[in-house]
């Protein structure tokens, strides 16, 4: 019997380090408006960046991927690939529903802060 102490046996509970949540506005999915997201990107224990975003948006046609764009407050574009995380593909309201997107790849910004 290994022990309970050993680190081999011990589970891991998963680590999430420097998360932080923002919003976008005039956020684009595939080119289109869609309005506004709220973005999370964290880093796992391993040290690998992920992001979400969740972005209130009909249904009608949705594809399974794409590319998000939005403006930061700051005014920096951010944009990265996306791919459907939910609602599933039988869910069809009438009108929008929140849609979760998992990035996979890197959230990366278009351009420097507009200066004003």
């Amino acid at each position: 019997m290994i022990p309970a102490s050993d680190p081999v046996s011990a589970p891991v509970a998963p680590t999430v380090r420097n998360h932080r949540r923002f919003a976008l506005t005039g956020v684009t999915f595939g080119d289109q408006p869609v309005g506004g997201a709220t973005v999370d990107v964290w880093e796992d224990a391993m040290g690998a960046t992920w992001w979400c975003a969740r972005v209130l948006m009909p249904t009608k046609d949705m594809p399974q991927a794409g590319v998000l764009a939005g403006r930061t407050r700051d005014g920096r574009i951010l944009r990265g690939p996306v791919s459907l995380l939910g609602p599933g593909p039988t869910l069809r309201p009438r009108g929008p529903v929140l849609v979760e997107w998992r990035g996979v790849g890197a959230l990366s910004a278009d351009d420097a802060p507009e200066s004003g």
